[in-house]
């Protein structure tokens, strides 16, 4: 695994890899072919069992990789909710260190090239537990979409030139060829497309002003469908006097703490220099917001988080024209802290304008672009595991990422650590340790979670059943004759209902 003369090498680490999250991995090695066709040199993968770490070794030819290649690797990644670092770049001890703890893995698959990775990395994933019967992706990587979802906000549609703006941080090189799948509320299937990107509004670009950061991607050949679909809705999006954001919003959540300024003769903390804020004077008091995990950093005590400026609710704001220290910590353990100020101040809280170091500012673009493409997330609960398989799949062609378990009681145990990302459940009734109906009553009432999509297939209806379990809390009651395909259907416009009645 050491380094190679004329090689670019970049190691990109899954944490908590496991269930959906390797399949995610997995997903992500299976594309690399198809990303960088000239540029792959090989792949190394490596799995560590104890700590559910994946790392995934990339070599690239120095030659070839230029920074378009750095450009796709970095959307990518950012994509498939990754790190990724380039080894030359580390201090040679902690390359020591890295590949020190590489050899202590539990599985793994060295010198792939490009041509021998699908067919070899299958093995990898089912020897690091990924399910045997899974269906493997042969294309190419897809962006999926979904239109009117809380991560459509900035994306704008122009039907007299075809083309889609999609805001973010990371964008990949001008030039690239994108599969794109769009999923509308109304529509049953994702409709695809292809769009070639033909503009990238980098951060920090002079040249576009308050313009706002993402790329430009022009449609090839999209079906009649789809431009009747993107049209209504651009026409339900737009409303006069609608409030629009140079950058897309990013609702988080964190406890903030506002720290006052130090004693006096406390040394400040060093900061970046800050060439558009004014000099504060020091000692000057720090916002401190720690994110323990993506949930938190997705749902709402920060609004508005771009980059250069958030919202940050506090008992305690500053007055405008505070200075300030914002520190941030990331759910991946990475620190990073700039200069800000104070802009707006209200009772629920204070705008602050803030500058991160280069380094901070991909970090944050690359936590914001994973939270930006979290799939929906669906759990299966069946004692049946072809029943399990065929949900799933059914599932995943809809474009969730799938989790299952066996019964009631792995279930719950499951939905504990998930819940706060899960979008979708769907539960057989007839079960050993806990049944359907025990493990429904349990998340509704129990445990006050009442929005949560829930949908229950039993494989014989009885009187009176259908009403007892909608009584307890099931949004949709289904017999299992109508197949996983409609199940799945109908599970998913019973998800999308729910989103619709509660407004987001």
């Amino acid at each position: 695994m050491e380094s190679l003369p004329g090689v670019e090498a970049f190691a990109a680490l899954f944490d908590r890899a496991t269930g959906d999250r390797l399949d995610a991995a997995e997903r992500f090695v299976r594309s690399l072919p198809h990303l960088f066709t000239g540029e792959l040199v090989g792949c190394d993968l490596a799995y560590r069992a104890p700590r559910q770490i994946l790392v995934v070794l990339l070599r690239f030819s120095a030659a070839r990789f230029d920074a378009a290649a750095r450009s796709r690797l970095d959307f990518w990644c950012g994509r498939a909710g990754v790190r990724c670092a380039a080894l030359e770049k580390l201090p040679a001890s902690q390359r020591t260190a890295f590949f020190s703890n590489l050899k202590k893995c539990d599985a793994t698959k060295l010198g792939l090239t490009p041509d021998r990775l699908l067919e070899e990395s299958a093995s990898f994933f089912t020897e690091a537990g990924a399910s045997p019967h899974r269906k493997c992706p042969e294309a190419g990587p897809v962006l999926l979409m979904d239109v009117g979802g809380p991560n459509w906000a900035g994306v704008r549609f122009d039907p007299a030139t075809l083309s889609l703006f999609v805001p973010g941080q990371l964008a990949p090189p001008q030039g690239d060829q994108l599969a794109l799948a769009l999923r509308f509320p109304a529509l049953p299937r994702p409709l695809e497309v292809k769009g070639r990107v033909i503009d990238v509004h980098s951060p920090g670009d002079p040249a576009r002003g308050t313009a706002p950061t993402g790329f430009t991607l022009e449609l090839e050949e999209p079906s009649q469908a789809l431009l009747e679909a993107l049209t209504s809705s651009r026409t339900r999006s737009a409303s006069p006097g609608a409030e629009q954001r140079a950058h897309q919003r990013f609702a988080v959540k964190a406890p903030v703490l506002v720290m006052p300024a130090p004693d006096p003769g406390t040394p400040a903390p060093a900061l970046p220099p800050a060439p558009d804020l004014l000099e504060p004077p020091a000692p000057f008091p720090t916002a401190r917001i720690e994110y323990a995990t993506d949930q938190e950093l997705a749902a709402d005590f920060v609004e508005n988080l771009s980059q250069g400026g958030a919202f940050v609710r506090t008992s305690r704001p500053s007055a405008v024209g505070t200075h300030l220290v914002l520190s941030m910590r990331l759910p991946s353990g990475e620190e990073m802290s700039g200069r800000a100020v104070v802009v707006t101040m209200n009772e629920n809280g204070m705008g602050v304008k803030f500058d991160l170091p280069p380094e901070g500012e991909q970090q944050l673009a690359a936590a914001i672009a994973r939270i930006s493409a979290r799939p929906r997330r669906a759990l299966v609960v069946d004692d049946d595991e072809l029943v399990r398989r065929m949900l799933k799949d059914a599932l995943e062609q809809r474009g969730f990422e799938v989790m299952t378990a066996p019964d009631g009681e792995a279930g719950l145990a499951m939905l504990m650590d998930e819940l706060l990302a899960l979008d979708l459940l769907v539960t057989d009734v007839r079960m050993p340790n806990m049944d359907g109906q025990a493990f429904l009553r349990t998340i509704r009432r129990s445990g006050g979670e009442s929005e949560l999509a829930i949908v229950v297939v039993t494989g014989l209806v009885e009187p009176g059943l259908e009403k007892r379990l909608e009584h307890d809390g099931a949004d949709a009651v289904l017999d299992k004759e109508l197949g996983p395909e409609l199940i799945a259907q109908a599970a998913d416009a019973v998800l999308e209902r729910k989103r619709l009645e509660r407004g987001t």
